[in-house]
């Protein structure tokens, strides 16, 4: 008989002697370890931090309700100091911290990001792969982004971030 994992379908034991058509399903290691920690209560940001890109969730009002560790490193700022803040934050875009902040600078009309999120947040409908960047102290980010909405909330995926030369705006 042999035992496969029902979850990611790995072979956990095998008897090379009994037929292909015996095949039961339990769990493997790693799977019982990874749904036990999410059946066990694992926050929003902890399980953020086992996928592999960047992610923001926004509630409806475009304000942070967790980010992943990946988010962290590209802002600089902890994660719980993103908690409650806006999306300029989370990307370490310098305008954020103008007198107008995120989203009310002459500037943001002019954002990828925050078009994507009002365009989604209005439509229901994702953005795929938009490219964007964002002016940090280190210089120009370039963004490849995904914006979708679920459940009341709204993620943001960076799918891929590259910094490029300093552009004089």
């Amino acid at each position: 008989m042999r035992l496969v994992c029902a979850y990611c379908r790995k072979v956990v034991r095998e008897d090379p002697g009994s037929p292909a058509t015996q095949v039961s399903h339990g769990m493997c290691a790693e799977c019982e370890q990874h749904f036990g920690r999410l059946w066990d209560g694992m926050s929003v940001s902890e399980y953020l931090d086992t996928l592999p890109r960047p992610i923001v969730v926004l509630d409806g009002t475009g304000r942070i309700v967790a980010a992943n560790e990946k988010v962290s490193a590209l802002s600089g700022c902890g994660k719980e100091d993103l908690a409650g803040a806006l999306p300029g934050r989370a990307f370490a875009c310098v305008r954020s911290r103008l007198p107008e902040g995120c989203g009310k600078t002459v500037h943001c009309r002019e954002c990828t990001i925050r078009r994507a999120l009002t365009q989604v947040q209005e439509t229901g409908d994702p953005v795929v792969r938009a490219p964007a960047w964002a002016k940090t102290d280190h210089g120009r980010v370039d963004l490849r982004i995904t914006v979708a909405a679920a459940k009341g909330l709204v993620t943001v995926v960076v799918e891929d971030a590259q910094p490029a030369a300093e552009v004089a705006c």
